[in-house]
């Protein structure tokens, strides 16, 4: 993965921007046609139809490819990706839909910096990378759940919840929970400002994680293959619980946050998660848990 290839950054929020998209590279190149790109990416995926969009010119050298975009679906916690073709003067053409992370768009993410934990004595990390209310109430509520407890907590909302950030505090050695509540597919998780990848628990990330941590994720598919070997099994998570289906925002926090609290308070983690699903979620909800660690957290 090349350092020196340019990204090129655009949000886009359904409630924060007005429709368009907002430019967030802050050396992009001086012929790059940014009003252009922010009206053409927010006509092709208007607002009203998802929940937020990001996207990011991919290169190939120095010459513009594609736009990758990603997609917050409506309703669930789901990221899909699209591709819109580019031409050397950056005019954008098809959209590909249900489109695939590919080897140049890996290329142009950039390589992750080695994991260094910034605070050894860190023991539970609470992430929220959405500008949601409710995700970002049920995310605090667990992270004020593991300090009562005593638990050292980090909280990682917004701006904070980047893919190094996540990845540093990831491998504290004293971490013993994780509570995400965010975005995924089978391929990956979002981050604010992008995106872990399946393949990177086993390359960029091997050997950096904390082992038989317990994992909560509000996440869509994640308890699918590929995401779900590199967590349990790669990682070897003590218990990990995510989606099978696409979780439904709402029902599936409150699922979620009633299981961690439960189990932070020293209920059996299975019991806690089946109790939770019968109290809060809905029958569309189709979850993953599993681990082979012990089934008391922290143990």
């Amino acid at each position: 993965m090349k350092t020196t290839l340019l990204l090129l950054m655009i949000s886009l929020s359904s409630t924060a921007f007005a429709g368009l998209p907002r430019m967030t590279n802050a050396n992009p190149p001086a012929n790059e046609p940014t009003a252009a790109l922010q009206a053409g990416i927010a006509k092709l995926f208007p607002s009203e139809n998802y929940r937020e969009v990001k996207a990011r010119v991919v290169y190939n050298g120095v010459t513009p490819d594609h736009v990758l975009v990603s997609l917050f679906v409506k309703g669930f916690h789901r990221v899909n990706f699209a591709s819109v073709s580019l031409d050397k003067a950056y005019n954008l053409g098809a959209a590909k839909m249900n489109y695939r992370l590919q080897a140049l768009d890996k290329a142009n993410s950039g390589k992750l910096g080695k994991a260094n934990c910034p605070d050894t004595s860190i023991q539970f990390l609470a992430v929220c990378p959405n500008n949601d209310s409710l995700e970002q109430n049920v995310t605090n509520d667990v992270a004020q759940a593991a300090q009562a407890a005593g638990l050292k907590t980090k909280i990682l909302l917004l701006k904070d919840a980047t893919t190094q950030n996540y990845v540093d505090y990831m491998s504290c050695p004293n971490l013993i929970g994780n509570f995400y509540d965010g975005d995924a597919n089978t391929d990956v998780l979002a981050t604010f400002d992008g995106e872990i990848e399946n393949t990177q628990f086993s390359s960029d990330l091997k050997g950096a994680f904390r082992k038989k941590v317990t994992n909560i994720w509000l996440a869509c598919e994640a308890y699918n293959n590929p995401m779900l070997g590199a967590v349990r099994d790669t990682d070897q998570s003590q218990k990990y619980a995510a989606g099978i289906n696409d979780l439904q925002v709402g029902p599936s926090d409150n699922t979620a946050g009633c299981a961690m609290k439960a189990a932070i308070a020293g209920k059996a983690m299975t019991a806690a998660f089946n109790d939770c699903y019968k109290q809060f979620d809905t029958k569309k909800d189709k979850w993953g848990f599993g681990g082979d660690g012990s089934d008391y957290f922290g143990q």
